[in-house]
Formats: structure tokens, C-alpha cells, sequence
């Protein structure tokens, strides 16, 4: 059992409105059956009341929900008023009635006194027409919009509005909560004071979690309630025991402590966690979350999030002053931003930095954290004109990860970079002008430096029928650079240059037709033409350029090289057709497939340093296929296939099932000579309450697990257990990492541990 003092707090949006309760209340009649002692109603409390007869108790009832829904709860069978009353107002209802102005009047048979929202109900009640207050030695039943109360002896004061309900039971609708209370008192306000109360969310008499306390007070206008002398019971075991505990009974946000994570790992040792959310303001927030690591020490992070007028970002940092595995301090930041500075000009900002090239391996706990390569600082500003130009700046560095499970480059930084963009908003016989303009300034220590500039007007031409259309385009490229630090590379020229035009062309026709089922079906076979002239680079410099895979965009792609240090001759013609078939409903495109190849009249001959160029001829065939057979199930692959080799090159494949409670994703990923792998994703329920997630990803050339996850789920109506197990590579040896996590939702109060509702938070979609 734990001793602790908590402000359970929670990090939500704003509360939202409750909905209104249209319980019919049925109308009185005024009246009585049989009367005794009728007075006249003339004094300061009788003038207000109206008495009635025909309004009896229900017997209480149950309303049953299953599976993870709320918990069913108790019914004290008075229904809410269907709309408030003026407060000043009262109205009594009652079978007999003893009426003694100015002295105590009493009331027996279905009595209801009615005030503003509040409903009062039992079979006896006295009322002290000095006092203007009731009293009930029986059980009886008071209602408003926020707490239903059953007790044994009760009294309200009708002026005040306020109560006192001694041995009773409660429920709170709104949240599911329901429990018990020596004695319990309500104000005008909403405010609860409760003693030797016992508070749940579960069934009666199924006490799954239990909060027990000396007292408690509600505080509905702060949105919290407090507790002393707590103690926390599950399945009738004491598991927290605090002499001060603050938790939140609505939606808004609360300064305050969340609850702890706990997992561990043989990386980390024993891991917990302990939030404290700090609600600064309405438009930012902070979370402090000291993490105690038995292998490494206590961290501290530190979340920040902010939503301005015009924009919004968020930050964190993680700070570890020593790790007792290896002496140092570690850290890690991460910020960004997004922002309109005005209609036109928007600014984005990005940051990334850690202390060492191991901290993912170390404190990560997923195979995709292990793997990142580059952790990026950037700066974006853009300007959109009304007329047709953009202007984009951006400063750009990374800091290469070079970890044990993956050896990286440092790329040169961007210091800055400038591009813009611009065509002309009017045609001329269907013929636009343009221009696109780059000026990077490259930096990187040990290394040929410089400046490049890059210029390509060009003129676009479009035309377009029923059932066809045709595009062409002239461009010329200039560029040139200003190069530093030569050093590096004896012989390179300080200022080289390129010039080279281009000319490209595509037709496509466009067939369309009405299956037998009504869907929509549309044929698109196009032909592109690019021809660019060779121009010997060998004395450019290579700062960003790379070669991408070979994919369906690039069939149609003016330049086979990434960035503008190569642009590849080039003497070729694309051939391909797209299939689509569309819902006429919903015009959801249910199958889209692509085909088509690469045919190059002649074999271009500019390279990369180190590489090889293509050969001339038909190149592989490119295919691509998104099937969705059912609103449930959807099939995408893609793949290269190589008609002199009979085989396949590169192939992904993806299946995928989503249902409202089960998941299934099968993925097989092959690229010939570099990896073959495959993905199993499942989530499904098992029985009853139990359920199960899993992952297991495996490399099928190394006969290895690569990641692997298990995850088993109990839940019901108001606790949620769940555990799981993960074991990934680390390092390139072959190394695991391994953790167990155990997570305790309790609905209602919050959630103790972590790790099970994360379970499968991984890389991007693996067949994408």
C-alpha cells in the first residue's frame, strides 16, 4: 500500500456543456384527496406552496449496459425536473396533508416538494412554516441535475437551499459515480460536503475500485473534488493509502498530479513515472514528469504547449543530470512551431537535439526510435502573393544519430536556402510562363563548401477535351556555384556552371464506363515524352543529390536525380494506364491500379560519384494496386518486376481488416539484395471481457525478430487491466531490448502504469 498525498488532475480539453435532462415531471394538479387542518396559504413560506395529491415513489430499478460501457447504476426512481422552476417558487404534493400556519405542517403520502431543479420525495415529511425548511425521519429521495441522494433522515432549508441527508446513498449521473456517506450536505452552489464516504464508479455491490475517505467535498465550480483520510481499494485490496487526495469530476483542465506509469525494461531497470500537469492558462499548459530509472538514475521532462490567435507549438525536454551507466549527463529537446504571421506569410519552426548518438537506444523503448538517423532544426518562412508566386526561406541543420544500430552521414546544413516559385496567372493561345528560382548556401565542417544557384524558366502549355488532354513544357536550367574550402577536393573548379534546356510532353485519353453494378469506371492510358540533352557534371560538386527508387512518379519524373546538382540526360518515353473504379454515392474510389514502364531511347550517362548510369531500353515494369474489397478490408501492393529476369525486384504488399473491435494488418516488404521482411499486426477480442493485441515483425533473409509484441487486455464496466510485453534489436549485433508493462485503468478516477494503450504505437504503416 502506498502512503502518498495526490492532486489527481486532468490534462483535457475545456469541459463541454452537459446536455439538459428532459425527464418528464408530471404535472400537479391542485388539490387534495383528503385534507385536515386546511389553513389558508397567507404566510411568508405558505403563500408559495401548492398542495397536490396522485405523485408515488417508483420502486428502484437497474439500467444495464454491458462490455465497456458505464457501469450499471442505481435508479432511486424520481425522475429530474424537465425544466427549473423559479428558485423562489415551491411546490408540495402530497396525499394528506396537516397544515399548521406559522407552525409544523405534516405531509404523508407520495409527498414531493419541488424547488427551482430540485426534487424532494418521500412518504412523509414535516415542514416548519417559521423555520421555511422540511424535515424527513423516513427514507426519502432528493434529486437536482447533478446528484440523486437516498437516506434515512434528512433536512433542507427551503430559504438557503441547502441540505443535510444523514446515511445515504448517492449517484452523480453525469460521471457514472455513485457510493455511499455518513452524512452528506448540499448548498445552493452544487458544492457536496461528505463524511465516512465510499465513492465508485462500478456496480452496486461489485466493488471493482473503491475510493474510501473521512471526508470528501465536491466542488462542482472547480470542477474537483477532494478528499482526506483516502484510501484506494481494488478488488477489496488497499493499493494507496493518502491523507490528501484531489481528483476531477468534469472534462476541464486541472493543475494537479496525473497518475504514475510504471514498466521496466533491461535497459532502464525498474521504470516510473510521475506527472504533475500544471494548467497555466486557458491557451497553455505544462506537464512535469520526474522518472525514476533504477539502471540510470531520475530524469526529469518538462512538456509545454501553447495555442496563440495565429498559431500553435509545443515543446519538451528531457534532462537526466547523471546516468549511472555511463557517468554523463543526457538530454534530449524537442520543440516546434506553426504560426501565420498574416493572411500570405506563415512560419514553421522545428527542433531536435539530444546529448549523445544513444539516447533513443537508451531511453526510446521502440524499434523505430532506435533507427532514427537525423534529428532536424529548421526555420520555414513562406509567402504566397495574390499573384501567382510563392516565396519560401528556410535555415536547416541536423544532427546525425550514427547509433549502434545504424551507421549515417552528416548532411550539409542549409544556411540559408531560398526558393521561388512564380507563373503567370493569365494563358496565351493555352500557354503559361514560369520560373523557378533556388539560392542554397551549403555548410559542413571537413568539407567542400559553397553556394549554388539555380534558375529554370520555362514555358507550360495545356489543352484538355471531353476525353483527352495534352501538355507540354520548355524549360531551361542554368547553374552555377560558388565553392570555398577546396581543399577538400584537389582539382575541383571554384565556380562551375550548367546549362541545359529540356523538353517534355504527355497525351492521355480518358475511356469512361457503367458497370453492371452501377459503379463508375475510368481508363486513363498516357504517353510522356522528356528529352534533355548530356551535359558532362563531373566537376559539379554533390551537396544534396541522390538518386530516389525506382517508383511509378518517377515514370513521369523530368529528372531522375533528386536536388539540382545532376540533372540526368535523358532520350525516353513512359508508357502507363491507370484503372479506377468509384462509388457513385459516395464517390469514394474503391480500386485504383497503375502500370506502366520506362523505355529510354538512349542510355544517359551522368552519375553520382561511385555510381553507375541505367541501360537503354525498356526498364521494369512499375505496377501499383489499392483494392478496398469491403468498407473493412483493403489490399494495397506494389511492385518492379523485370521482364529479361522473369522476377521481381521490389514488392510490398499490404492487407488490412478494421472492424469497431478488431484489427488485422499482414505486410511482407522484399527489395532484392537489401531486405525481405514481413508485419503481423492483430488486435481482437477473445471472450467475454478478455482481449489481445500483438506484433511481430521478422526479416525473413537474416531468419530473425526484429520487433515483437504481446498484449493482453481485461476490462469491465469501470476497471481496465492491461499487460504486455515487447522485445526489439537494438544494435546491429543483434542485440535485444525488452520490456514488461503493466497498466491499471480505473474509469471514473484515472489510470495507473503504462504501456498497454500504446502497445502498438510503432513506425508508419508498414506496407506504405
Amino acid at each position: 500500500m502506498i502512503a502518498a498525498a495526490y492532486t489527481m488532475a486532468a490534462a483535457r480539453r475545456p469541459a463541454r456543456e452537459g446536455a439538459m435532462d428532459t425527464a418528464a415531471l408530471q404535472k400537479p394538479y391542485f388539490g387534495s384527496k383528503r385534507r385536515t387542518n386546511l389553513l389558508p396559504l397567507t404566510r411568508h413560506a405558505l403563500h408559495r406552496l401548492a398542495l397536490a395529491a396522485g405523485l408515488g415513489l417508483s420502486v428502484p430499478a437497474w439500467a444495464l449496459e454491458e462490455g465497456g460501457a458505464s457501469c450499471p447504476q442505481l435508479d432511486f426512481g424520481v425522475p429530474a425536473p424537465e425544466l427549473a422552476l423559479d428558485p423562489e417558487q415551491v411546490i408540495l404534493n402530497a396525499d394528506n396533508a396537516a397544515l399548521e400556519e406559522g407552525g409544523l405542517s405534516k405531509l404523508t403520502g407520495s409527498v414531493r416538494l419541488r424547488q427551482g431543479d430540485k426534487l424532494f420525495s418521500a412518504e412523509q415529511m414535516d415542514f416548519d412554516d417559521r423555520e421555511n425548511s422540511v424535515r424527513v425521519n423516513a427514507e426519502s429521495v432528493f434529486r437536482n441535475r447533478e446528484m440523486s441522494v437516498r437516506s434515512q433522515q434528512s433536512e433542507f432549508d427551503l430559504d438557503s437551499q441547502t441540505g443535510v441527508f444523514h446515511r445515504s446513498e448517492f449517484t452523480m449521473p453525469a460521471s457514472s459515480a455513485h457510493g455511499t456517506a455518513e452524512r452528506l450536505s448540499l448548498n445552493r452552489e452544487g458544492e457536496a460536503d461528505m463524511e465516512k464516504v465510499s465513492f465508485t464508479t462500478c456496480a452496486p455491490k461489485s466493488r471493482g475500485w473503491e475510493l474510501k475517505a473521512g471526508d470528501i467535498h465536491m466542488d462542482r465550480e472547480e470542477g474537483f473534488g477532494t478528499a482526506r483520510n483516502a484510501r484506494l481499494d481494488f478488488l477489496g485490496v488497499p493499493i494507496l493509502y493518502a491523507p490528501w487526495f484531489r481528483f476531477p469530476i468534469d472534462d476541464r483542465r486541472h493543475t494537479g498530479l496525473l497518475y504514475p506509469t510504471i514498466g521496466d525494461s533491461d535497459r532502464t531497470g525498474f521504470d516510473m513515472q510521475v506527472p504533475l500537469y500544471i494548467n497555466l492558462a486557458p491557451n497553455y499548459d505544462a506537464t512535469l514528469t520526474p522518472r525514476l530509472m533504477t539502471e540510470r538514475g531520475t530524469q526529469v521532462a518538462t512538456d509545454f504547449r501553447y495555442l496563440l490567435g495565429s498559431g500553435e507549438g509545443k515543446a519538451r525536454y528531457e534532462y537526466l543530470s547523471e546516468d549511472r551507466q555511463t557517468g554523463e549527463m543526457r538530454d534530449y529537446l524537442h520543440f516546434e512551431h506553426q504560426s501565420l504571421i498574416n493572411r500570405r506569410t506563415a512560419l514553421s519552426m522545428q527542433y531536435d537535439g539530444t546529448s549523445d548518438q544513444s539516447y533513443f537506444e537508451d531511453f526510446g523503448g521502440r524499434l523505430d526510435l532506435t533507427a532514427i538517423t537525423h534529428l532536424e532544426r529548421s526555420a520555414r518562412l513562406t509567402y504566397q502573393a495574390p499573384a501567382a508566386y510563392r516565396v519560401q526561406a528556410l535555415v536547416q541543420d541536423f544532427q546525425p544519430l550514427s547509433s549502434a544500430l545504424v551507421a549515417v552521414d552528416d548532411p550539409y546544413r542549409r544556411l540559408p536556402q531560398v526558393l521561388v516559385d512564380a507563373e503567370t496567372r493569365k494563358s496565351l493561345f493555352d500557354t503559361r510562363a514560369g520560373f523557378n528560382g533556388e539560392y542554397v548556401n551549403f555548410a559542413r565542417e571537413d568539407s567542400v563548401q559553397g553556394q549554388r544557384i539555380d534558375l529554370r524558366p520555362y514555358l507550360r502549355t495545356e489543352r484538355e477535351g471531353a476525353a483527352w488532354f495534352a501538355r507540354g513544357q520548355l524549360e531551361y536550367d542554368y547553374t552555377t556555384y560558388r565553392l570555398t574550402d577546396l581543399g577538400f577536393a584537389p582539382g575541383q573548379s571554384q565556380d562551375p556552371s550548367r546549362s541545359l534546356p529540356s523538353l517534355s510532353a504527355e497525351y492521355g485519353l480518358r475511356f469512361e464506363r457503367v458497370t453492371d453494378s452501377g459503379q463508375l469506371q475510368l481508363l486513363e492510358p498516357r504517353a510522356f515524352y522528356l528529352y534533355t540533352p548530356y551535359e558532362n557534371q563531373d566537376d559539379l560538386p554533390v551537396f544534396d543529390g541522390g538518386e530516389p527508387d525506382f517508383e511509378f512518379t518517377q515514370l513521369f519524373a523530368h529528372n531522375r536525380f533528386l536536388g539540382r546538382d545532376r540533372v540526368s540526360d535523358a532520350n525516353q518515353v513512359a508508357i502507363a494506364a491507370s484503372l479506377r473504379q468509384l462509388d457513385p454515392d459516395s464517390g469514394v474510389t474503391r480500386f485504383n491500379a497503375s502500370l506502366g514502364q520506362l523505355f529510354r531511347l538512349e542510355a544517359p550517362r551522368v552519375t553520382l560519384p561511385g555510381g553507375t548510369a541505367p541501360d537503354s531500353g525498356a526498364t521494369d515494369f512499375i505496377a501499383s494496386l489499392d483494392y478496398r474489397i469491403s468498407e473493412k478490408l483493403r489490399t494495397v501492393l506494389a511492385a518492379q518486376w523485370s521482364p529479361n529476369d522473369n522476377k521481381f525486384n521490389r514488392s510490398s504488399l499490404g492487407l488490412s481488416y478494421r472492424s469497431e473491435r478488431r484489427r488485422l494488418d499482414v505486410g511482407y516488404r522484399y527489395r532484392e539484395n537489401q531486405l525481405e521482411q514481413t508485419d503481423l499486426i492483430l488486435s481482437t477480442p477473445l471472450w467475454q471481457r478478455w482481449s489481445a493485441a500483438g506484433r511481430w515483425r521478422y526479416s525473413v533473409d537474416d531468419n530473425q525478430t526484429l520487433d515483437s509484441q504481446a498484449g493482453l487486455q481485461y476490462e469491465t464496466c469501470c476497471w481496465t487491466m492491461r499487460t504486455s510485453y515487447r522485445r526489439y534489436i537494438a544494435t546491429t549485433a543483434g542485440e535485444y531490448s525488452s520490456g514488461v508493462y503493466v497498466q491499471l485503468v480505473l474509469k471514473g478516477l484515472g489510470q495507473i502504469g503504462s504501456g498497454g494503450s500504446s502497445l502498438l504505437q510503432s513506425d508508419s504503416d508498414f506496407y506504405q
